[in-house]
């Protein structure tokens, strides 16, 4: 269902992240995931010749990350193309501490005490965590058959949807489905 007709209104700022999962030769996944925000207007910016025209990139991030079938960082790429200020690169290099690290519940907190927020950046790390969303979802067919051999489902209690006691566990994952009356396994 579309949202409502809204009132009438002037686009003053677009933002567009989006990313793309793709199972490798070797067996590894890579997702490739790109944030892009511009203005319809020119905007002040010193370290960009003082102004950035209307309708060109403020922000132009690319990131492509590399994981195994356990979602376990195993690669990551990242490429600042436009960018605000001339520091903003410096913060390619920081990511690289992620690697090694497993995309599951405190995955965020994982990534911020890898990359101190001085060292890193606020966009970078929210690109990542898209990619990191992604990622799961394109992992999600080979871990579901390990969930059928009795793996413990990652997305159990992460969300109203995946509660151990609602119907969707009781559904899809029934092994693991809590009762609520005496919160053990049917």
């Amino acid at each position: 269902m579309p949202l409502s007709v809204p009132v009438e209104r002037e686009e003053v700022y677009f933002r567009h992240t989006f990313c793309t999962g793709y199972r490798r030769d070797d067996g590894l996944w890579d997702i490739d995931a790109r944030f892009v925000d511009r203005r319809p207007f020119d905007y002040p910016c010193f370290d960009r010749g003082g102004m950035v025209p209307a309708g060109e990139s403020f922000h132009d991030l690319q990131l492509r990350l590399t994981v195994d079938d356990d979602l376990t960082v195993r690669g990551l790429e990242v490429k600042l193309d436009k960018f605000p200020y001339k520091q903003c690169p410096c913060a390619e290099a920081a990511f690289k501490a992620v690697v090694g690290l497993k995309i599951c519940k405190g995955f965020s907190k994982e990534v911020h005490r890898a990359i101190p927020a001085k060292s890193g950046c606020a966009h970078l790390f929210g690109l990542l965590v898209e990619a990191a969303g992604a990622a799961f979802q394109a992992v999600s067919q080979v871990r579901l058959m390990k969930y059928c051999r009795g793996v413990k489902p990652d997305p159990l209690d992460s969300c109203v949807a995946w509660d151990s006691s609602g119907e969707m566990v009781k559904r899809q994952w029934p092994d693991w489905y809590k009762d609520e009356n005496n919160g053990t396994p049917d």
